[in-house]
């Protein structure tokens, strides 16, 4: 299977611009598994510039397959963010990701998000045997390239043996998170009831489609803040979709702990600090 063309996607870049101290770079995933993979990322730095570091990382449905590679065997650990963290790097870093959209994970793996959600989880405690078989061929490869066709080359045959196609989750999410239309008025247009279409959301994604549209409705809030620092807060939350500013404020720090202002000062001081325009 010929290896895809690995490229950064454009899309959110800001949102990464302060990383560079981790060696942080994302990958596209083969065309036919970007319904369920956002993308693989890569942080790998020998040695960080302090003994400690930590990012923090903001719920937004999607959950991530994460291989560190500090010792021969890497180790393996799923995580389904439920609430704001952080993710500690200590001494040099060297890991990879697999960032699955919401809904994913339960295409392709299987996951029903009950059971997984808000913890994380070894290969061991997944018990999956075509993860523990990758982490063994993973064991065998230096090659950054090589390690990403594997992976993709991996989820490629996993969605051809259960014959993935696009499922609904898939179908709506652009919908979901891009109109004002209420659940009611997209859910009267579906083959199933809204209370089918609820039970739906929580196996498969988690969260419930009212939640899930907060989370994005922040999401791109934080990417417009970032890719827009001059623009006005209320301009912001008006183009990620809150009909005001009170709305924009309260699920902004509900979700990430900090006010859109509090947020951008802070990314702001960031890419100061790293030296960046």
């Amino acid at each position: 299977m010929a290896m895809p063309a690995y490229t950064i996607p454009n899309v959110s870049d800001a949102l990464f611009n302060s990383l560079g101290h981790l060696g942080f770079q994302r990958f596209a995933p083969h065309a036919r598994l970007r319904p369920w993979i956002q993308c693989y990322w890569l942080a790998q730095q020998h040695q960080l510039p302090t003994a400690t570091a930590s990012e923090t990382v903001y719920p937004d449905g999607g959950t991530t397959l994460v291989f560190n590679f500090a010792s021969d065997l890497p180790d393996i650990t799923f995580f389904a963010t439920q609430t704001t963290g952080k993710m500690i790097f200590r001494g040099s870093v060297n890991r990879m990701g697999i960032r699955f959209h919401p809904g994913g994970a339960f295409q392709l793996l299987g996951l029903g998000m009950p059971d997984v959600i808000g913890r994380e989880l070894s290969a061991d405690d997944l018990a999956m045997q075509p993860i523990l078989q990758l982490r063994d061929q993973l064991a065998e490869l230096t090659q950054v390239s090589q390690r990403l066709m594997l992976i993709d080359n991996w989820l490629l045959e996993l969605a051809n043996k259960i014959n993935a196609n696009t499922g609904l989750i898939q179908q709506l999410l652009p919908q979901l998170i891009l109109t004002q239309q209420p659940i009611e008025q997209l859910s009267a247009h579906l083959p199933i009831s809204r209370r089918q279409l609820e039970r739906k959301f929580q196996l498969e994604v988690g969260f419930s489609p009212n939640q899930l549209k907060q989370l994005h409705r922040v999401k791109i809030a934080r990417t417009l803040i970032s890719q827009r620092p001059e623009q006005s807060l209320t301009d912001i939350g008006q183009d990620a979709g809150f009909y005001d500013q009170a709305h924009f404020i309260r699920h902004f720090h509900r979700i990430t702990g900090q006010t859109p202002g509090e947020y951008r000062q802070r990314k702001m001081s960031q890419i100061y600090n790293s030296g960046k325009p």
